[in-house]
């Protein structure tokens, strides 16, 4: 009877205890309190701010770091040492960050309510929103398609790189590399591979830190050996869809597929409708404005990928391609299709703007080619 009495008092003294204080991240010039989504919401409106609350639960259950002070100072801020304690912080001041900030997964969110200063501000899928200034060094970085990030008041920065990202700055004099416009093929190779959607994130920041330009020359060998040579260069040799270790070795193939997807900036090189055995050719984001007529010369032709190529219009030598199975015209300014467009007796599958179109005209379209695949989108 008396263990069980002892026990029950163990217990309880137990149960009592304080829980174990947060070991947070370094820090100067402020204090840290951990506070819940309802009274972040409550304090500095979060939803308003941020837009984010309900992507992280129920606002009582919601973790918002607040550090508060005139001039909070960190050594970095990473999402590796935030993210798995707070799903917000909130600095109530200005921030300064002598290493960089990398926010690159879903949370935490970040809400600086007044300057930022930093090296490199690289963001992801979370949310960040900047009320004042912002003094980033080197670059900011967007690399996630669900994040954002705004900054109210004006920011110096000379390089943005925006993978697909919401990003919102006052920043005249910034060079922007933008995914989204097709300019981000203008970075160096070194540091971005527009094919493998690879980049060097330590190269980049070696070539600002010595003042070197991170964007290719304007000049470029757009011969079509020269066109191949950097497609190569893109791949590497090994690649299993394109494998020659020279163009002569190209030119002989048997079954030719050419690739020129996110390279803009250039008109097909002639040469092309020279290429009796090309049988694939995809030029997903070339800035073409018109398909040269010569394209009727490639009558083995099964796969035409004119995916945002900025037509306007498709000539009606596209008859002419009589084994011509696929064709992607998504992406353009078309209002009409050629009639001889409707006598490829092959074609499976026509890939079409929904809003270039009409419904009536969608009808009439699906009407004239019973035996194809005509898809709108």
């Amino acid at each position: 009877m008396k263990f069980s009495f002892y026990f029950f008092i163990a217990l309880l003294l137990l149960g009592c205890q304080a829980p174990a204080q947060i070991k947070w991240p370094p820090f100067s010039g402020g204090k840290v309190s951990l506070i819940t989504g309802v009274e972040a919401e409550q304090r500095f409106k979060i939803s308003e701010r941020l837009g984010t609350m309900d992507l992280h639960g129920k606002p009582g259950k919601v973790k918002v770091a607040v550090i508060e002070g005139e001039n909070i100072v960190m050594p970095n801020l990473l999402d590796e040492e935030w993210g798995r304690l707070v799903h917000m912080i909130v600095i109530n001041g200005n921030l300064k960050v002598d290493s960089a900030i990398t926010l690159t997964k879903s949370q935490p969110d970040l809400l600086v309510l007044g300057n930022l200063e930093t090296k490199i501000f690289m963001v992801g899928n979370a949310h960040q929103r900047i009320t004042g200034d912002a003094l980033i060094q080197y670059a900011l970085l967007g690399g996630g398609n669900d994040g954002s990030v705004k900054i109210e008041g004006k920011t110096a920065v000379p390089y943005v790189i925006s993978m697909d990202h919401d990003i919102g700055l006052n920043a005249p004099y910034a060079q922007w590399f933008d995914w989204n416009e097709g300019t981000m093929n203008l970075l160096l190779r070194e540091i971005y591979n527009p094919v493998r959607e690879q980049w060097n994130f330590d190269y980049l920041v070696q070539r600002i830190r010595e003042g070197k330009p991170i964007r290719r020359k304007a000049s470029r060998d757009t011969t079509f050996q020269g066109i191949l040579t950097e497609w190569l260069d893109l791949w590497g040799r090994d690649s299993t869809v394109l494998n020659f270790e020279s163009f002569k070795d190209f030119l002989e193939s048997e079954n030719i597929i050419l690739s020129f997807d996110y390279m803009d900036g250039f008109d097909l090189p002639a040469e092309i409708f020279e290429l009796e055995k090309l049988e694939e050719l995809n030029c997903m984001h070339v800035e073409l404005n018109a398909l040269p007529a010569e394209i009727q010369k490639c009558t083995r032709l099964k796969k035409l990928n004119l995916t945002f190529c900025k037509l306007e219009s498709i000539p009606e030598e596209i008859g002419q391609l009589v084994n011509l199975e696929e064709l992607w015209l998504s992406g353009n300014q078309l209002k009409e299709l050629p009639a001889s467009l409707y006598t490829l007796g092959k074609l499976i599958t026509l890939v079409l703007d929904k809003d270039s179109f009409s419904p009536e005209q969608q009808k009439e379209i699906k009407k004239r080619l019973p035996k194809t695949a005509v898809l709108f989108y």
